[in-house]
């Protein structure tokens, strides 16, 4: 116990009591009152003469001085020498305030209890720290284990155990953090096919800030694949300079499942889920490149239902359909498991047969192929009878890539359904070369916009009354890149029969119009000249040809008045009521209608100016040379003319070649001209040229012959 006669007021330490700059206290025995220093005044607030009175301020939180207490008790009583530990103190403010207290126990010289000693560190805003760091570490934590993937840390280089993996590893793989951390487990997850991939990456040498991202499989607990994607980055620390991966796993199953999805969808048929066209080419390029090194060649079929239409007219769609996913079924049942069926769309499928040595071969799959498809489909109520046209083709035959032999057998197919259809033909290029040329062309019509091979040519339309250039033309023309520029009259029937030219012609609008945009804006002629653009029958009987043309001259700005529509004396002759609403509607547009080749039929002049509302009339260039300079009917093109202008007609005379024919059509009173005598048709870059030399019409004496030609100055 402590001596009651204890004191330190005469000896060296009670001077190092007063001065010391921490804050320290002394306590005596229990009737006596304890002593604090100048520093622990100033740290709990109370300037000296409040501190020293008589009346001791009770500093300790009420929550730690129990504790205290007990433990100055234990120095007190002998039963400890020292004691240090962190407690709370209120302010003569009322804040409170954390200190670390050290007390220990002085002795007398005799070795006898004089006075327990505090020492008081404030440690106040380290306590705050350590708050703010264990809130952040609770948040950042609380992260960690709610956010839908599993976080790591991974020492690289040393123990082969994770330091930390959070708890939704256990929801990824179905096993425990604590499973986790063995990293022969570990490696066990990882799917097979996927281990040597994933201990190569595993090996490679990283650097700090390197990151790292990968997907592999792996197997579940319960046994079932679940994709993961792993993100991470190699952090350094700065006490051992050890390198840590640093990452999260996320569970993208679904993703992966959703891109298998995809990826069928874009390879297969969404009817019969059989292979589509670009999945069969891929196939057949592939194997083509592998057969090509052993010289074993391989057979296309080429297959189209016969008469197909009826069944879906008569049947209905859905009966259609299901015939369509039967017909996959059964060819498939014809074929070994080595053989590729695949859809083309509508009714036509196409066969890969490997390993054919000969067409006889292929010649027997096909027998068997038209064999059970003779078999009646029992569908819904119906027995329905399928009969099949096939085309057969080798690859040491037809030579070229996977698309030459599909177009071979193609070919071959519609020469068995010409022949009387439920039969097969055999590619054979002595007959088919003409119809493989023909589908080829059409093959490169179809993708000819995308690859930019049109060009727009304009010939210019000269009035012969007012010497100016009137109004250009608007004439296609195909720069294939094998045959060189093609002539319309080589590919506009194709792309009419097909269907093609109204996506093609539409295209022509757009250009045309955009260009005639343009001279408006720059060209320095006076007026602008009028664009000229043909329409065909198909173009004309489309039932979007009104919106689209109002939408081209809004999308371009052309002033409508700088357009002329010109259509055939056939094509509005065709269907004459349609013909009358249609040409109604593109009036109502502002632009100019006009009556292209004329002569050719046999359509009443007066008719189409009354019924159909045209301004203009163009007459035929083989009607101006048949008819122009014969003396026996020299009266049919001067009547011709006077009869238009008084139906309120302006005539244009086409393909004007000579010198003759020119003095003719202005002596008999005809407005504008155009042929390759007037002008070739230009490109782009020639007609701006010629518009911008302010080009205009005379006649000069021709230098030799005495005769009269026109010329471009």
């Amino acid at each position: 116990m402590i001596r009651h006669g204890a004191d330190v007021s005469k000896q060296p330490l009670r001077r190092a009591f007063e001065r010391a700059p921490i804050g320290m206290m002394i306590k005596y025995a229990e009737d006596r009152p304890w002593e604090g220093n100048s520093a622990l005044g100033r740290m709990l607030g109370y300037d000296e003469e409040e501190f020293r009175g008589t009346v001791r301020p009770n500093f300790t939180l009420p929550e730690d001085a129990e504790k205290d207490a007990e433990l100055y008790g234990e120095l007190v009583r002998g039963e400890r020498q020292c004691f240090q530990l962190e407690q709370r103190y209120v302010r003569k403010d009322g804040s409170v305030m954390w200190v670390q207290l050290s007390a220990f126990l002085v002795e007398e010289s005799d070795g006898e209890p004089a006075f327990v000693l505090g020492v008081a560190e404030d440690i106040d805003e380290r306590k705050r720290t350590e708050e703010r760091l264990r809130q952040a570490e609770t948040r950042y934590r609380t992260l960690v284990e709610r956010m839908p993937a599993v976080t790591y840390i991974q020492e690289i280089g040393g123990p082969d155990s994770a330091m930390y993996i959070s708890p939704q590893i256990e929801t990824l793989t179905g096993y425990s953090p604590e499973e986790c951390k063995d990293p022969d487990l570990r490696w066990r997850m990882v799917h097979p096919d996927d281990r040597e991939r994933m201990r190569a990456e595993d090996e490679r040498v990283v650097e700090p800030g390197e990151a790292y991202t990968t997907e592999y499989r792996v197997v579940h607990r319960d046994g079932r694949i679940v994709w993961v994607r792993n993100e991470s980055v190699v952090v350094q620390e700065e006490a051992s300079q050890s390198l840590y991966w640093q990452g999260f796993m996320l569970d993208i199953t679904e993703r992966k499942a959703l891109e298998d999805e995809l990826v069928h969808q874009a390879f297969h048929d969404s009817l019969t889920g059989l292979p589509n066209r670009t999945l069969f080419l891929d196939r057949v390029e592939h194997i083509l490149n592998r057969t090509q090194r052993r010289d074993d060649p391989v057979a296309v079929l080429f297959l189209d239902l016969d008469d197909f239409k009826v069944v879906n007219d008569s049947l209905r769609h859905e009966v259609g359909d299901q015939l369509l996913v039967a017909v996959g079924q059964r060819l498939k049942g014809c074929l070994r498991p080595s053989d590729i069926v695949a859809r083309l769309g509508g009714d036509e499928y196409t066969i890969l047969l490997k390993g054919i040595s000969k067409v006889g071969d292929a010649e027997e799959v096909a027998k068997k192929i038209i064999r059970e498809l003779r078999v009646p489909f029992a569908i819904e109520d119906h027995f329905i009878f399928v009969t099949v046209s096939i085309g057969i083709v080798l690859s040491d035959v037809a030579g070229g890539g996977a698309a030459d032999l599909l177009r071979a057998a193609d070919v071959a197919m519609y020469r068995a359904k010409n022949k009387g259809k439920a039969r097969y033909e055999v590619f054979d290029r002595s007959k088919d070369t003409q119809a493989l040329e023909r589908l080829e062309l059409e093959n490169d019509l179809r993708k000819a916009i995308e690859r930019d091979e049109f060009r727009v040519y304009y010939q210019p339309v000269f009035s012969l009354v007012s010497n100016y250039i009137a109004g250009m033309e608007a004439l296609l023309r195909w720069e294939h890149p094998k045959r060189g520029m093609m002539s319309p009259a080589k590919f506009i029937p194709l792309a009419e029969e097909t269907g093609l030219i109204v996506p093609i012609g539409r295209w022509v609008l757009e250009e045309a119009c955009r260009q005639g945009r343009e001279w408006q804006e720059r060209c320095p002629t006076y007026p602008a000249p009028i664009v000229g653009v043909n329409l065909s029958l198909r173009q004309f009987q489309h039932p979007g040809l009104v919106g689209d043309i109002a939408r081209i001259l809004r999308d371009t700005g052309l002033d409508p008045g700088n357009l002329a529509l010109e259509i055939t004396e056939s094509v509005a002759m065709h269907e004459v009521d349609s013909t009358v609403a249609v040409l109604g509607a593109l009036k109502s547009l502002g632009v100019w209608l006009v009556i292209d080749d004329f002569g050719m039929g046999n359509s009443s002049l007066s008719y189409l100016a009354s019924q159909f509302k045209m301004e203009h009339l163009k007459i035929d260039g083989s009607f101006i040379r048949e008819y122009l300079e014969d003396p026996n009917n020299s009266a049919i093109i001067p009547g011709l003319i006077d009869f238009a202008h008084a139906v309120g007609l302006r005539v244009i005379a086409e393909g004007v070649e000579t010198a003759g024919q020119l003095r003719r059509l202005r002596e008999i009173g005809c407005e504008f001209v155009q042929g390759d005598y007037v002008a070739k048709a230009l490109p782009p870059a020639a007609a701006n040229e010629l518009l911008m030399t302010r080009a205009m019409v005379r006649y000069i004496p021709e230098q030799r012959g005495g005769g009269e030609n026109l010329c471009i100055g």
